[in-house]
């Protein structure tokens, strides 16, 4: 039976799931409802398609799907999940950081026999991070370094007067922890909680670098503990539908959407 898919969220994520859906994965599912906050969003996204999935509400969407995937915003990430935990529903949460310190949703999952699934996003590792999470970790660092304009309107830049723009050199503007770094910058924690969250409790110190002449947002994750050390660096270039999302955290979607409808899973 074709597993009956819905998706919270039609920017460049959704559609790029819309159509693996459509396309790559249409022997084993069916999309059957989209949603998002601007609904012309979704109605032109479902005009792509021969079979037109329904234009609906969030609560109309999940009534009438098995798995639901929310690729829409970190504001309401936690609220999809929780809908759909409740409901006894599948749900895939790209928008990690808004799971953020929201253990009682992980509980959930396993409360009603229901699978919360959290890609990795625009970071390679946390594969091994989670494997290495099963033992003593001594350190974790995650280094995010982003061109300034990644960095416009986070509240930290605004409370602290930063001009992005007069930073002529690579500079850190930011380090501290990771509840921390969730305040400063919600917009850019979903790394962050990913590792958090692979991790399980653990102090984890995270630095945010700017320069003028970075092009590319890239992210390195130090990870040392009684397993030896992991390093791991990717250089994301952006989505070519939009600029501000990363290429490599849309194709991890689809490839957890590949795991999930498939039998054979490579990786820890």
């Amino acid at each position: 039976m074709k597993r009956r898919i819905g998706i919270v969220g039609c920017g460049v994520i959704g559609s790029q799931l819309a159509r693996s859906i459509q396309e790559e994965f249409a022997k084993k599912a069916k999309l059957v409802a989209l949603c998002d906050l601007e609904e012309e969003k979704a109605r032109q996204l479902s005009r792509r398609f021969s079979i037109s999935p329904s234009i609906c509400s969030i609560n109309e969407l999940i009534g009438k799907s098995d798995l639901i995937i929310e690729s829409a915003s970190a504001n309401i990430a936690a609220e999809v999940a929780e809908e759909c935990l409740k409901r006894g529903r599948d749900v895939l949460i790209m928008s990690s950081g808004g799971l953020f310190g929201r253990e009682d949703i992980l509980e959930l999952a396993e409360q009603k026999n229901s699978h919360l699934y959290i890609p990795s996003g625009a970071l390679a590792g946390l594969d091994g991070a989670k494997a290495a999470g099963l033992g003593k970790i001594f350190s974790v660092v995650l280094i995010s370094r982003k061109p300034p304009r990644g960095l416009e309107g986070a509240p930290y830049i605004l409370e602290n007067k930063i001009d992005l723009f007069k930073i002529k050199e690579e500079t850190t503007i930011f380090e501290g922890d990771v509840q921390q770094a969730e305040k400063a910058f919600p917009r850019n924690i979903n790394i962050a909680a990913g590792i958090s969250l692979a991790l399980g409790s653990c102090d984890m110190t995270v630095r945010i670098i700017t320069s003028p002449q970075f092009k590319t947002n890239s992210h390195q994750l130090i990870l040392k503990g009684e397993f030896g050390e992991l390093t791991v660096e990717t250089n994301n270039l952006p989505s070519p539908d939009n600029p501000k999302t990363s290429y490599l955290a849309a194709l991890s979607a689809v490839a957890t959407l590949k795991d999930i409808l498939g039998y054979v899973q490579v990786g820890t």
